[in-house]
């Protein structure tokens, strides 16, 4: 039998650790992550809505679960709210008592609180250069996730102007790549571009090979890739935010 507390709801523990096992100065900021699950996503998504003006919010839909013999299965989507700042334990008590309380009345799991030095929310989440995805994949192999094992890749490709930017697409397509958001109003630098979307495993040469193929496909329109990322089209609607008008291909 175990003895030892669980950190994750036994705050007063949690706080004891962080002191006295970590010497983790909680004078200083830190990101308190509170944990909600459900095989529910749209539930999830309603949850962050409402809670993203006091926390970072942060869905993952596709979340792989390591079993105890090492092999991997699919869990429930997890949203993770994070609130930063300087909190005693009576706040982080607070918190959790009213995250519990609202699991409980929308058939949610509550699965506690985890605390962290402040995270780069533009490090952690925003598109990433090809070493450092190569990097992210490697330590996701590190944490526990099989080779091989199925992953969703997001690749975001810029264009100088809508005419190069219909280019792209339609090179895209020739090449296979017909998962994609095709952008036809310029961002706020007034840059157009793609968003290829591709079924993706844990292979970091895979991954090496259709970057270097994407980009090879945006240089002659004049284009480039951007960036990054493990994620399928509702997370990048999510995380990034839906706010261009696009055209599914």
């Amino acid at each position: 039998m175990n003895d030892e507390p669980d950190l994750s709801f036994d705050i007063d523990a949690l706080f004891a650790h962080l002191t006295g096992d970590l010497d983790q100065d909680l004078a200083e900021e830190q990101d308190w992550s509170f944990s909600l699950r459900s095989d529910d996503s749209a539930a999830l998504q309603k949850v962050a809505a409402e809670m993203e003006d006091d926390f970072l919010v942060h869905l993952q839909e596709n979340v792989q679960e390591v079993e105890a013999d090492g092999s991997t299965s699919d869990g429930d989507p997890l949203l993770m709210l994070v609130r930063r700042g300087v909190l005693d334990a009576d706040e982080v008590k607070q918190i959790a008592a009213g995250l519990q309380s609202l699991a409980a009345e929308r058939g949610l799991r509550y699965e506690g609180v985890e605390c962290y030095d402040p995270i780069d929310e533009e490090e952690l989440f925003g598109w990433m250069e090809l070493e450092d995805a190569a990097w992210r994949l490697r330590h996701m192999s590190d944490i526990g996730l099989e080779d091989e094992a199925e992953m969703p890749w997001a690749f975001l490709v810029e264009a100088p102007s809508l005419e190069a930017s219909e280019q792209l697409a339609a090179a895209l397509g020739e090449a296979g790549f017909e998962d994609r958001d095709d952008f036809d109003e310029p961002d706020e630098d007034g840059s157009y571009g793609s968003c290829v979307f591709v079924e993706g495993r844990n292979d970091e040469g895979e991954l090496r090979t259709t970057a270097e193929k994407i980009s090879q496909i945006a240089g002659p329109q004049g284009c480039q890739l951007l960036g990054i990322q493990f994620y399928t089209r509702e997370d990048v609607a999510f995380v990034f935010g839906d706010d261009e008008e696009d055209e599914d291909v």
